[in-house]
């Protein structure tokens, strides 16, 4: 019994092992079937189904929860019997809402791999629509290229088709096979064209022939007529006595008319109206005369390319200037130098761009005094525009610092019409011409060399090139000289600057008497007696000005600049000192002068912290009680100056400035206003404005 059964039992052990043996090498992957199992199941049903579960399963969570809730609050066995069994409906009902989840991840991830073939398929098709265009496009190309091939024979104007069959002789036309074919026709064509020329040819050759005998009867009139010339000028001496007699200027009028022929179109219309009003006012007011190189004028006027445009400054144009300058040197028999450097080469572009006419007009106006200004036009060939110098002719040196600074620079001339300052080429094609030539510089630049390019200068020679600005600057044409434009304007300008030399003397005697402490007496600006005195006037600088406080807001407000002519006063009485920077605009006395005052005095004081300075400061350059271009207006501003300081230190109380003029109230209103109004009633008195 014992062995069997232990056979037994090892029958058993090796069925056992045998069958685990079986197990282990036959293994089921479980999650992969129920993965696969799922994966087919979420595309058989439907995700609206699904959603309609997951509704009814979560419902049924919530209903289970609150029945849970419920029997807890029971308490007793049978309750928690129940609960038990709700709880495991519960975990059953979570498991269908993983498998749920579980589902929707499936058809999520589907939805997506679908998603991507067919952005594959739509980027694979799009970029092979991109292919077609690409090759459609280079296509059309290469027919607009065919289609608009031309030869040379298409250059050529040929006569119209009726034409040539009327004119061209049968060999040449031979209709019957050239209006059938158009290559023959063509070939026609040209043939007749080609014999046309011949005939055009020989034709021009006996024109020139004639051009030539035409030419040789000319010359030998000429050489008859200079043959007459030496019998002519003895018979212009012979009448000289009865010229100096008579005071006739014959000589100098036919010199100045062989030089005016000279001169460029512009310059000669200057000429020409500048002349005629010196014929009317006479030339005690108005001179002109033709200054320069008569002969060099003439061989620039017998060179015919005098016009041609400049070279553009490139590196492409190196060898041209090489070869003329070896051609220069070669007719000069100098000796073969080193090659000309880059700085050199530019200078030479910059004498050529900026080069002047070799005559130019001196125009002389004289004021009623006896002093004049010189101003000297010139004519820029290749910048077209003219520029303008000036010098003064004085009867009498100035003597005062300050007055001379009115008469030197370009301050005279400074806005003699608004906005016309002169710093700038009125011609839109300047910039492009200097760039032409090489030239970096601005226009600006060359002014001290040049001159000045006024407006007013353009306009007296009847250039307007307002008239000209369009789109293309560069490729505009010449501006014609306007008769009209240049007589209005020589007029106007004759007078115009006849009232700013009177201006401008006028300003300096009064300069001249300010810098000797003398005052021009002006009776309605008050009385008489002024206690403060003028110790110190002299010209300063822009720098100086900008730097000092109370000048700040003219300077900010744009109401001065540094083309104003800048002067500083200082007016003293007893321990006060008064600091009074002016500013005199280039139209004065049309525009006032701008005062801006420091006061010196238990402090200092100004426009900015003081009220009393404020109000003088409004004063004086509102110019109350002042007429709008009375003579000798900066005169008249100081004395109102001084009459406001002996006003505001004698109302100040104090015993070292007792009171010396008459007046009702010291001070009056909330803003302790100083009696500054002069009111002349009796020996005078002085009341609040």
């Amino acid at each position: 019994m014992g062995k069997d059964e232990t056979s037994a039992k090892k029958r058993r052990k090796i069925n056992t092992s045998v069958s685990i043996e079986n197990t282990k090498q036959e293994p089921v992957d479980i999650y992969k079937k129920v993965v696969e199992f799922e994966e087919a199941e979420a595309q058989l049903r439907p995700a609206e189904k699904d959603a309609t579960i997951f509704r009814k399963i979560c419902h049924d969570v919530r209903q289970l929860f609150s029945d849970i809730a419920d029997l807890k609050s029971k308490g007793n066995d049978e309750a928690k019997d129940k609960i038990a069994a709700k709880r495991i409906e519960a975990s059953l009902l979570l498991v269908a809402l993983k498998k749920l989840n579980r589902l929707e991840k499936v058809r999520t991830r589907a939805g997506r791999d679908a998603l991507n073939k067919e952005k594959q398929r739509v980027d694979s098709t799009h970029l092979l629509l991109q292919n077609l265009l690409y090759e459609a496009d280079h296509l059309n190309k290469e027919v607009t290229k065919c289609l608009q091939f031309k030869s040379k024979d298409e250059e050529i104007e040929l006569v119209p088709l009726e034409d040539f069959y009327k004119e061209a002789p049968a060999e040449i036309a031979r209709p019957e096979l050239t209006k059938t074919d158009t290559h023959q026709l063509q070939l026609a064509r040209l043939e007749w064209e080609l014999h046309q020329r011949r005939e055009l040819s020989g034709a021009c050759n006996e024109l020139v022939a004639s051009k030539e005998r035409v030419a040789a009867a000319i010359a030998a009139a000429r050489s008859r007529l200079d043959a007459l010339s030496p019998h002519l000028r003895d018979v212009l001496k012979a009448t000289k006595p009865l010229q100096e007699c008579l005071a006739l200027r014959l000589d100098e009028k036919r010199d100045e008319a062989r030089a005016a022929a000279l001169l460029p179109s512009p310059l000669f219309l200057l000429y020409a109206n500048a002349t005629a009003y010196s014929d009317v006012l006479g030339t005690a007011v108005v001179s002109v005369a033709i200054s320069g190189d008569e002969d060099e004028a003439r061989r620039l006027d017998q060179t015919s390319n005098i016009n041609s445009e400049l070279v553009v400054s490139n590196d492409s144009d190196s060898d041209q200037d090489n070869n003329e300058e070896e051609q220069r040197e070669k007719k000069k028999r100098h000796h073969r130098n080193a090659k000309i450097s880059k700085e050199e080469k530019a200078e030479a572009k910059r004498k050529e761009v900026l080069r002047k006419h070799p005559l130019s007009i001196q125009l002389t106006i004289k004021v009623p005094d006896g002093n004049a200004m010189n101003l000297i036009y010139s004519y820029l060939l290749h910048l077209k525009i003219v520029v303008v110098k000036f010098t003064m002719s004085l009867l009498k040196p100035i003597t005062g610092v300050s007055a001379a600074d009115v008469l030197n620079g370009d301050s005279i001339l400074h806005e003699l019409y608004p906005q016309d300052n002169g710093n700038d080429s009125p011609h839109p094609a300047t910039t492009y011409l200097l760039n032409a030539a090489g030239v970096t510089q601005e226009f600006q630049h060359f002014i001290p060399e040049v001159g000045r390019p006024y407006i007013w200068a353009q306009r007296m020679c009847g250039l307007d090139f307002m008239s000209v600005v369009g789109e293309d600057q560069k490729f505009s044409k010449p501006v014609q000289p306007c008769q009209s434009l240049s007589v209005a304007t020589v007029e106007n300008f004759i007078f115009t600057l006849k009232k700013r030399l009177t201006s401008r003397m006028e300003l300096v005697r009064e300069l001249q008497d300010l810098e000797c402490g003398k005052i021009l007496p002006v009776k309605e600006m008050g009385p008489s007696r002024l206690l403060g005195s003028l110790t110190q006037w002299q010209s300063i600088g822009w720098q100086e000005y900008c730097q000092a406080p109370s000048t700040s807001f003219l300077i900010s407000e744009g109401l001065v600049n540094s083309e104003n002519m800048l002067y500083r006063a200082i007016i003293t009485r007893q321990s006060a000192k008064l600091v009074a920077l002016v500013a005199v605009s280039c139209d004065y006395p049309k525009t006032a002068p701008l005062f801006s005052l420091t006061l010196h005095w238990n402090g200092t004081h100004h426009g900015g912290t003081n009220d009393d300075i404020r109000d003088i400061e409004r004063i004086i350059n509102t110019n109350c009680g002042i007429k709008e271009n009375m003579p000798n207006m900066l005169s008249a501003q100081i004395t109102k100056l001084l009459t406001c300081l002996d006003i505001l230190l004698e109302t100040t109380g104090t015993s070292e400035f007792p009171p010396d003029k008459i007046m009702i109230q010291a001070v009056r209103g909330r803003n302790r206003m100083k009696p500054y109004k002069y009111l002349n009633q009796g020996t005078g008195m002085f009341i609040q404005y």
